[in-house]
């Protein structure tokens, strides 16, 4: 009797079987036995397996099943695999599986083309295939009711509105980012983000005489040459001027001194742009 490649279903070929559908025929060929009841199976059937220690084999009628279901404690790294002959020929399409194990050991299942880890206290749906043997494509909790993203998650989305199932949270707005290491979802600073980026300037600052480094002017007084007055040798005298050096003592060997001087006194800027380019992103909660 001729099967299926990948579930072995029976096939009837003509004039096979006549007018027997289950009853009377051969058990596994019949439509009954060799089509409806593993249809029946894969699309409900439950495996389950206790483990500890040992390695689990799967038989023929193990991999017919829909789901697989691992419980127990586990005390060593568990393999799962096909036995051999049709158990490891037709091992292959979708497989719900559920680890409700507990020990600090993991179960993997296996083919001669690859294997997978089913994680504990977890579920999920793993494809079985002859190149790529078992891999996982969906998993979820082991709970009874499970949303692989849990209501109250906060995300940044690059888009206009928050997508469905999201609201978007308005209590944030004009903040930059900051990556921490631990205790997220604080807030500090006192100034809007806008405000710092969107500077050109810094702020204007008039230095006060402490701020001065200490310095002196030159200066020059008018005598006659005959004045006898006594420069003292700090200055040099051309006709009727007296020009003097600029004085680098303390301020208080200037008292008596009178020199010009120029300024307005204002305080000046140094040229800042911020304007970095931005992303602008939005905060949403999932509902």
């Amino acid at each position: 009797m001729p099967y299926t490649s990948n579930k072995k279903y029976s096939v009837q070929t003509a004039a096979s079987n006549s007018g027997v559908w289950g009853a009377g025929g051969t058990t596994g060929d019949d439509l009954n036995t060799g089509v409806m009841g593993l249809l029946d199976t894969q699309l409900a059937g439950v495996a389950s397996f206790s483990v500890s220690s040992s390695n689990v084999s799967l038989s023929y009628a193990n991999i017919q099943s829909c789901m697989f279901r691992f419980t127990g404690t586990i005390l060593a790294n568990i393999v799962v695999s096909p036995a051999v002959g049709d158990a490891a020929t037709y091992f292959n399409g979708f497989y719900y599986w559920e680890n409700l194990t507990t020990g600090n050991f993991s179960i993997t299942v296996t083919t001669a083309f690859g294997s997978v880890v089913l994680p504990q206290s977890r579920r999920g749906v793993m494809f079985v295939d002859g190149t790529n043997g078992p891999r996982i494509v969906s998993i979820t909790t082991s709970g009874t009711a499970y949303d692989p993203i849990p209501a109250g998650t906060v995300m940044l989305f690059y888009q206009n509105a928050a997508p469905t199932g999201w609201t978007i949270s308005s209590s944030l707005n004009d903040y930059a980012l900051k990556i921490v290491s631990s205790a997220g979802g604080v807030t500090s600073g006192t100034i809007a983000y806008s405000t710092v980026f969107g500077t050109t300037t810094t702020g204007s600052h008039i230095l006060t005489i402490a701020e001065m480094p200490l310095h002196g002017h030159p200066y020059r007084e008018s005598h006659s040459k005959d004045s006898g007055v006594n420069h003292g040798g700090l200055a040099v005298q051309t006709g009727n001027e007296v020009n003097y050096s600029a004085y680098t003592g303390t301020p208080e060997g200037t008292n008596g001194k009178y020199i010009g001087g120029t300024g307005g006194g204002g305080g000046h800027d140094h040229d800042i742009d911020l304007r970095v380019r931005t992303a602008s992103v939005i905060l949403a909660t999932k509902a």
